[in-house]
């Protein structure tokens, strides 16, 4: 999937996005990471063909997948089970609550059912997802990360918007960093995390550029390996 000299202006002639050139390989995982306004959500808009962009083009080789941030806008029935297939809905562990009414169901699940709708049908060949993880616990980020992970290594690109600077030393191979609608950073993670405080993971803010690819539970290991060879005679 590629995205070629991309641009995109409001109604009022504002620029929100200006030449972006992004390229995702198939099976590819990347973050795209930004402050707000920075222009994530728009870029996964005109990637996904919902927004014409005002320069440019958008290539892809099959379907495109997106989640947008607000899950509720794929629920559309009055009961869990009228929006996917049983099968899907065990899949996603929401059988349990297949006679509830979506409004009723916590964030993170409601973030799961919506996921579930999205990557039903055939295999995309990117999947989008912008800000998948807010409302979830560990659990069902790491449960995210393991379904993610699972589309990558059949083929699908798939493109995470976040502020989870921890999702992404995790799951992510290669961050985009946007500024001011403009790309600023493409390298691997842990080039792009351990190069500022901002999207650091907490744990390269105490190890270093050692920590920047680690999951905090990973950090935790490295952290007591330092302090033991520190103590060591």
């Amino acid at each position: 999937m590629d995205a070629k000299a991309l641009g995109f202006e409001l109604s009022d002639g504002r620029p929100i996005l200006s030449s972006i050139d992004l390229t995702l390989a198939p099976g590819q995982r990347t973050a795209l990471m930004g402050r707000n306004g920075a222009g994530k959500s728009t870029l996964l808009r005109l990637m996904a063909g919902l927004e014409e962009p005002t320069e440019g083009k958008v290539e892809a080789a099959g379907r495109v997948a997106l989640l947008l941030q607000n899950p509720g806008d794929y629920l559309i029935h009055e009961r869990v089970d009228q929006e996917v297939a049983a099968d899907r809905l065990a899949e996603f562990g929401l059988e349990d609550l297949a006679a509830s009414h979506p409004r009723d169901i916590s964030g993170g699940e409601r973030q799961r059912l919506a996921l579930a709708i999205v990557l039903g049908g055939s295999r995309p060949a990117a999947v989008l997802l912008d800000e998948p993880t807010r409302g979830m616990d560990r659990a069902a980020k790491g449960d995210l990360i393991t379904r993610l992970s699972a589309l990558s290594a059949a083929g699908t690109a798939v493109l995470v918007a976040t502020h989870d600077a921890e999702l992404a030393a995790a799951f992510a191979q290669r961050v985009v960093l946007l500024s001011g609608g403009r790309v600023v950073a493409d390298a691997p993670t842990a080039e792009v995390l351990s190069g500022g405080w901002h999207f650091a993971t907490e744990t390269a803010r105490v190890l270093g550029g050692a920590g920047a690819a680690c999951t905090p539970e990973q950090g935790g290991d490295l952290l007591r390996a330092r302090m033991t060879i520190e103590a060591a005679p």
